[in-house]
């Protein structure tokens, strides 16, 4: 079972989770129904230790512990509740791994009911305020990755549920998949792999990229990995950052300049920004015009970063040489949604950046890091600060 250690004074643990046989403050009455664990959207987390055992079942043949629930598991990363990383959580919570993706709305929504924690896998679940109506026990929401537009972090907030997320963990992998897909639209890679099957035996003029130069969108851990790769290869590297001299501080090889001059200086361009409103669009018609008619735009971060019917446009037209997008407007994507489709001058993958071996190692990693941090009361990679404050 699971015994408090410091709850605040406004709450109990036992009053949030619900759990049986736990002491009450001298204030504070225990509360077995977790039916009542909504009593205080503005609980901040709650303070656990694990002290072994299985809690006996609560009321209505509900367990006492927390139910930790992975809603969309697919492609899988855990597979299932018995994944060895996660007998650490198994032993203080009850967990439920769904490792096929939710047919529609009222399976997602009915997945999520009853969570005290949700972990969240892949972006095409969207935490909105409606969603989160529908789990009035929800806690926690971990993110698996850095991106977090999918969760209405304001809702999350009024509601008292604390979001984190798990950055860094794909990093390399990103980076790399962005660095690949350049090389491929340099290369025409794609294209003749398709042309040789064909039977066609075609030879093309294809572009170097030692001594070109890189320019990049964000200097997150992603975006600061890719200048290495850059430079690795022999590329000079420029960059914008939302918060300038970050290169200089992190002593990157990258010379920071402004926005416009990421597009009109580089052969290549790669977007490594988290999609929030003021980013939405960040790349619309007018930068794209900025950029060299033998450029190449490439995105592993978010589709609505770009303006993909004008890029769509601009490669129709020979404006821009090439594009690598490993993110798309809907995922899956339909052929008939696929502006790019007809396209040898795109190169596609499907939302791949971030599955490896090691990054899933690694994600597994953190996420159950952050779930016990939470529930030992010292909550980690928090996005939503006012979200963890009464």
């Amino acid at each position: 079972m699971l015994a408090p250690t410091a709850p605040p004074p406004t709450m109990t643990a036992s009053a949030v989770f619900g759990i049986s046989g736990m002491r009450a403050s001298s204030s504070q009455p225990a509360i077995s129904n977790r039916a009542h664990r909504n009593d205080c959207y503005n609980m901040p987390y709650v303070t656990f230790r694990a002290v072994g055992g299985s809690a006996a079942p609560g009321r209505d043949g509900e367990s006492d512990r927390p139910r930790i629930v992975v809603v969309d598991d697919h492609p899988p990363l855990f597979g299932s509740a018995e994944h060895p990383a996660l007998q650490p959580l198994a032993r203080v919570a009850e967990i439920a791994v769904h490792s096929s993706r939710w047919k529609d709305r009222e399976e997602f929504l009915s997945r999520l009911a009853g969570a005290d924690i949700a972990v969240n896998v892949r972006a095409y679940s969207k935490f909105d305020a409606e969603s989160l109506e529908h789990a009035p026990g929800l806690r926690l929401i971990n993110v698996v990755g850095t991106g977090v537009d999918n969760v209405d972090l304001d809702a999350a907030t009024r509601r008292g549920v604390t979001v984190c997320n798990t950055p860094g963990v794909a990093s390399e992998a990103v980076a790399e998949l962005a660095l690949g897909l350049l090389f491929a639209a340099a290369r025409g890679i794609a294209r003749s792999d398709r042309e040789l099957r064909e039977g066609i035996w075609a030879h093309r003029f294809n572009v170097e990229l030692r001594g070109k130069t890189l320019g990049l969108l964000g200097l997150g851990a992603i975006g600061r990995r890719m200048a290495m790769l850059g430079s690795g290869i022999g590329m000079r590297v420029i960059a914008w950052n939302r918060t300038p001299g970050r290169a200089a501080e992190l002593g990157l090889p990258v010379e920071e300049v402004e926005f416009d001059e990421v597009f009109r200086s580089s052969d290549a361009v790669s977007l490594h920004l988290r999609s929030t409103p003021a980013t939405a669009g960040i790349v619309g018609a007018r930068e794209l015009a900025l950029m060299k008619p033998a450029a190449i735009l490439v995105n592993t971060a978010r589709a609505a970063l770009i303006d993909l019917p004008a890029l769509a446009e601009a490669l129709r037209a020979g404006r821009l040489a090439g594009a690598g997008l490993d993110v798309h407007q809907v995922e899956p994507l339909p052929v008939e949604q696929n502006l790019f489709r007809d396209l040898d001058s795109a190169v596609l993958t499907p939302h791949v950046g971030s599955i490896s071996p090691d990054a899933d190692e690694r994600s597994i990693a953190a996420t159950v890091a952050n779930i016990l941090a939470y529930l030992e009361g010292r909550p980690s990679n928090v996005v939503n600060p006012a979200g963890t404050a009464c």
